[in-house]
């Protein structure tokens, strides 16, 4: 598909909740998890076909709440390196 997402689901029941879904073409590159506040920070990079030009998009994604709590497109040369993959 031309696009990707990120989807958090819970051990407790089951449930699958899209924690970051950047639209079309914008893929996630990043992700990390901040265990003092449970929150899910995810950063996507792409360029989507429709208002072409490369897009970063940060998404914060509350992991007791389970909603998303802030979403926010960023300059990509103000971030530091992603992380390694594993």
């Amino acid at each position: 598909m031309p696009g990707g997402r990120i989807d958090a689901r819970y051990a407790t029941d089951g449930k699958i909740e899209v924690a970051a879904d950047a639209g079309d073409y914008i893929y996630p590159a990043d992700v990390r998890l901040d265990t003092a506040t449970d929150c899910l920070y995810i950063k996507a990079s792409g360029v989507p076909a429709v208002l072409g030009g490369p897009q970063t998009w940060l998404f914060e994604y509350d992991l007791t709440t389970r909603q998303q709590t802030g979403k926010a497109r960023v300059d990509p040369s103000a971030l530091g390196q992603d992380c390694p993959a594993k």
